[in-house]
């Protein structure tokens, strides 16, 4: 079995709301993309953004170990 790492993630607007905590550690396999920390989620990852450092990240982008992830809805206004 491969190595784990921690990643810190904060879980903003209504994907929040099916959560207990809406800033959490979780660990993930060392190779884990943005794809497979959403699937760890209890969000549907088809209505949010992963987000490190202000950029949002691609599907297949890589996690690193202590990241600090936002997940985010997108936000529309007028």
């Amino acid at each position: 079995m491969g190595e784990k790492m921690k990643v810190r993630v904060k879980v903003f607007g209504a994907p929040s709301l099916a959560l207990e905590r809406k800033e959490m550690t979780i660990e993930l396999a060392e190779d884990a993309t943005a794809d497979d920390l959403l699937r760890s989620l209890p969000v549907n990852k088809d209505y949010v953004y992963v987000v490190r450092a202000g950029v949002r990240l691609g599907s297949n982008a890589k996690i690193n170990d202590g990241d600090e992830i936002l997940v985010v809805p997108p936000i529309a206004g007028g």
